[in-house]
């Protein structure tokens, strides 16, 4: 995969919509009320989010969900579901044929907007970028499909679990990290980060590291080697969610970081590549994800829980 199709893929799994609000029509039945299933919740359930449709089938609303993204790859049940492309490339005939009822978008998603207006068609606004909006976001979708007892559960297992991984790294020291999410191959040109804000660098803080980027307001900013030589991290986390790299790919991937030797991280051999599938979908696994950095920023600990 290369560094900018990486990138789209990042954008993809973590960009919001405008704004913390989430837009749903027809929803709620008099008196503000939610629908239950079978008295108007949703039977078939389109979702081009690769987290919408992990949350969709934590909370037992998979077996209405017909269709999904090219990027969804969790659960495996929807490994088998038709694909309609994503936010910005969406295969609308596809989409069309499978007769939805409500489309689960993330982000702008103006040609799916436009096409679910024309078409009569109830949409969803996701937004998944923070640990806070996850939560508001589950409850929404819950209340959408008629499951909302269920997915204010999972929110609360989800809650519980990244707040023991909280406790397990308590009064730890807490290095300094820098998150990369991608760099050109062969050199550092084209890095990039997760900003403060992300729900990634949320989970970073969790598991017990600090992000040395973390101050900087842009979304996905990029990143020069001397912004990363004045922070001086002491542990480099690249991510590649979902790639198959060989051992000779990881090792030239340690070895572009030659080029910054001065930095602690790469002085003491602390970079990690992380090719964990869940890194960035946030959705029902982040507990998973926490757990992993700790592991790997506390390699100490053994465990973690």
């Amino acid at each position: 995969m290369t560094a900018g199709r990486r990138i789209g893929l990042v954008v993809v799994l973590f960009l919001a919509g405008v704004g913390l609000a989430f837009a749903l029509q027809g929803v709620r039945g008099p008196g503000g009320t939610t629908r239950e299933r079978g008295s108007g919740a949703p039977q078939r359930i389109v979702t081009t989010a690769p987290s919408a449709a992990e949350l969709l089938f934590a909370i037992g609303a998979g077996d209405r969900v017909v269709g999904v993204g090219d990027w969804c790859r969790h659960p495996p049940e929807a490994e088998s579901l038709p694909r309609v492309g994503g936010e910005y490339n969406p295969a609308l005939e596809q989409m069309l044929a499978l007769r939805p009822d409500l489309v689960v978008v993330q982000g702008k998603a103006e040609k799916i907007e436009a096409f679910c207006r024309h078409n009569a068609i109830r949409v969803l606004h996701l937004n998944t970028d923070t640990l806070a909006t996850l939560r508001s976001g589950l409850h929404e979708l819950g209340r959408a499909v008629g499951l909302e007892a269920e997915a204010d559960r999972l929110a609360a297992r989800i809650q519980a679990e990244l707040a023991a991984v909280a406790s397990r790294v308590a009064g730890r020291p807490r290095p300094r990290v820098f998150l990369c999410m991608g760099h050109s191959p062969g050199s550092l040109r084209g890095l990039s980060t997760a900003h403060g804000k992300s729900l990634f660098s949320s989970l970073l803080d969790i598991a017990g590291g600090e992000n040395v980027l973390g101050d900087i307001d842009l979304a996905y900013p990029p990143v020069s080697k001397e912004q990363l030589l004045e922070r001086e991290p002491e542990v480099i986390l690249e991510l590649h969610p979902g790639e198959e790299l060989s051992e000779d790919a990881r090792r030239q991937l340690v070895a572009d970081w030659q080029a910054a030797a001065s930095l602690p991280a790469v002085r003491n051999g602390r970079i990690h590549i992380l090719t964990d599938d869940a890194l960035l979908v946030p959705g029902p696994r982040v507990p998973l994800v926490a757990r992993r950095l700790a592991q790997v920023l506390h390699p100490e600990m053994t465990n973690v829980q």
